[in-house]
């Protein structure tokens, strides 16, 4: 779960609050389990050109440390980056990270730990309640907060409701992977 958003409820609290601001939310990843109440699934077996013009052409999106993110990055997109399980300084940099510093964190970037390639194990805190309290410590007050402060969500906010309907679907949106948010 160490490339997961481990908070159980929040992809469903920043989908509502995305949705509640007049936002069209989708979920691009390729696994479809998880994707959050009120998102669009447009996860599966699907070419990367095709998540690359989804990205392209969004307002931002938010996402973890992970190919998709960096592929969004890559495409020039505003990026919430929800970052927990490895340092900020082996991540590109974006003024969207939102990070928990007062937690564990960052041991993906941890030379002194040896890693397995299973994504689902905590090489900290593996089988104890604080296993991937570095994501799950994450709130989505915290998220929602660092969508507020990008420049074209300000701008959205600020335009009237009759131009903010008048905005195409495609530039109206945003994008999420599609997570699935253990709760144990």
């Amino acid at each position: 779960m160490a490339k997961r958003w481990n908070n159980p409820t929040g992809w469903s609290e920043v989908t509502a609050f995305l949705k509640a601001a007049g936002y069209r939310v989708v979920a691009i990843d390729r696994d479809p389990d998880g994707v959050p109440p009120g998102a669009e699934d447009e996860t599966g077996d699907r070419p990367l050109l095709e998540r690359a013009r989804w990205l392209r052409h969004c307002e931002f999106f938010v996402g973890l440390g992970s190919g998709l993110s960096w592929l969004a990055w890559a495409c020039r997109a505003p990026v919430v980056l929800i970052s927990g399980f490895s340092h900020p300084a082996t991540e590109f940099s974006t003024p969207g990270r939102v990070i928990n510093y007062n937690c564990c964190n960052s041991c993906w970037s941890d030379p002194t730990l040896r890693f397995n390639s299973a994504f689902d194990w905590c090489p900290r805190h593996g089988g104890t309640e604080r296993a991937f309290e570095c994501t799950r410590a994450i709130s989505a007050h915290q998220v929602v907060e660092t969508i507020k402060r990008i420049p074209s969500f300000q701008a959205a906010a600020a335009s009237s409701a009759l131009s903010r309907a008048s905005r195409s679907a495609m530039e109206r949106c945003i994008l999420l992977p599609a997570v699935v948010s253990p709760t144990s």
